[in-house]
């Protein structure tokens, strides 16, 4: 079988593009600014904003920083037809006006592509100048002087970099399954493996049964009802897109337990159905060329990869062939030598806001030992881990995360806690629902709608 394209795991949150805010809820608009704020004549860009108005009499501003890189706002909507039913932040606007916008290059912004890239300036599109197209968004739409600031994935390293370039402009600071470094990248295959071992606490017997498949595939042992000879990089490719939740972690380990007790799944059969097609995709030119462009400036560091250590089932020759070669690949393509790691560690006490960093338990993505580090690091910070949660607390677990979120804005800590959903409700039924949660994932993963309606028709 070719190489799956789900290979190009990505930090991201998921994406549903085409959704119509309503003008009851919302005011939305454009900006322009400069493409590089260093040159006086630079060409100008515009970037797409979206306002759901808050309910409250004097509300204040929340600025949402959406994960990605290079993914519109779109996960913090959840879609009905053609409109938004709710958004997931929508308690906030008790007391908030909720901004959201397209960070350049990315949605109903100003778009980058494979085609214009040569007449962009690509250093351009990274974590610095997204920050300075929020700091006009302060200035000539929200019109205030502090603003509260949620990032999420890798909106999360944007919030951090906001706050540090423009401490005094924070009111309040809140980082969700983020990292304050590039390490999330470079040792992917190491956090991934490290998280089968944090998922054991919820479901025994994961770890030995992930071991066993690969085991299995590794000896030809493994069948599926479309014939391929998958490979064990295969098989753990297949896996990524179940890691982004606990529910997907659920069917993950079901489908492990199956394959180490039989050699076959009917959960593993279910995905290979859209998977087939999928895998004749080209490495990179199917994902957003913001995505692999951020991602091969500030992530990808060549120096640390080649350094890093081996873990086990996510191995670093898997990592490398999977992960990391499809952006080289375009860093050659297109003849980009530019890299300026992204780090924030070493400045973290510089954030003058008080923040709240959140972590999923089981976060494969961005482990809560970086939210650790984020906590020890920022001066005035409070720490949630979340159970029964993985890379993204604010949808699985809804009510509690958005809750202690909205607490913590309004300065109201009371004892009693949120109930949180648990793990029995959020396994899958069949296999059909399994399919979808791994859809969801492969969403999450960056890959568009209209892709996914190419590849499933």
């Amino acid at each position: 079988m070719k190489k799956l394209l789900l290979g190009l795991l990505l930090l991201v949150a998921g994406s549903c593009p085409g959704a119509i805010p309503h003008p009851r809820d919302y005011d939305w608009g454009t900006i322009t600014v400069p493409e590089n704020y260093s040159y006086a004549g630079s060409q100008k860009i515009s970037i797409y904003w979206e306002k759901l108005k808050a309910t409250g009499a004097a509300p204040e501003a929340i600025v949402m920083i959406n994960g990605g890189p290079g993914m519109p706002h779109d996960s913090f909507h959840q879609p009905a037809g053609t409109g938004y039913n709710r958004d997931w932040f929508s308690a906030l606007r008790t007391h908030f006006d909720v901004y959201y916008f397209d960070q350049r290059g990315t949605g109903n912004s100003a778009g980058l592509s494979y085609t214009n890239l040569s007449t962009r300036n690509y250093r351009t599109y990274g974590t610095p100048d997204i920050c300075r197209d929020i700091e006009e968004l302060r200035k000539n739409v929200i019109k205030k002087k502090q603003i509260a600031v949620l990032g999420e994935s890798y909106g999360g390293a944007v919030a951090l970099t906001y706050a540090i370039m423009y401490p005094a402009n924070v009111s309040k600071l809140i980082i969700h399954d983020s990292t304050p470094s590039n390490a999330y990248f470079t040792n992917m295959h190491i956090n991934m493996s490290n998280g089968l071992t944090a998922l054991e606490e919820v479901l025994p017997g994961v770890e030995e049964n992930m071991l066993s498949c690969i085991e299995k595939f590794d000896n030809g042992e493994v069948s599926n009802a479309y014939g391929y000879n998958l490979t064990s990089n295969d098989f753990l490719t297949l896996c990524l897109p179940y890691t982004y939740s606990l529910r997907g972690q659920i069917a993950m380990a079901t489908m492990a337990l199956q394959i180490a007790q039989n050699g076959q799944s009917d959960i593993l059969d279910a995905i290979l159905a859209p998977a087939r097609e999928m895998a004749a995709r080209a490495a990179y030119s199917s994902l957003p060329v913001s995505i692999v462009l951020v991602q091969g400036i500030e992530m990808l560091d060549q120096r640390a990869i080649s350094s890093a250590a081996d873990s086990s089932p996510w191995t670093k020759a898997w990592a490398s062939e999977r992960i990391f070669q499809p952006r080289l690949a375009f860093m050659k393509d297109y003849n980009i030598t530019h890299f300026s790691g992204f780090n924030v560690i070493s400045r973290l006490g510089q954030i003058k806001a008080p923040t709240l960093v959140v972590v999923g338990e089981t976060d494969f993505i961005c482990p809560p030992e970086y939210a650790e580090v984020m906590y020890e690091g920022i001066p005035d910070c409070r720490l949630l881990k979340v159970k029964n949660a993985a890379h993204g607390g604010f949808i699985e677990q809804n009510t509690f995360v958005v809750g202690k979120i909205r607490n913590f804005l309004l300065n109201h800590y009371p004892e009693e806690d949120e109930r949180i959903t648990p793990v029995e409700e959020l396994r899958s039924r069949s296999p059909e629902e399994a399919v979808q949660i791994w859809l969801d994932g492969v969403t999450r993963l960056g890959l568009t709608d209209d892709f996914l309606k190419e590849t499933l028709k």
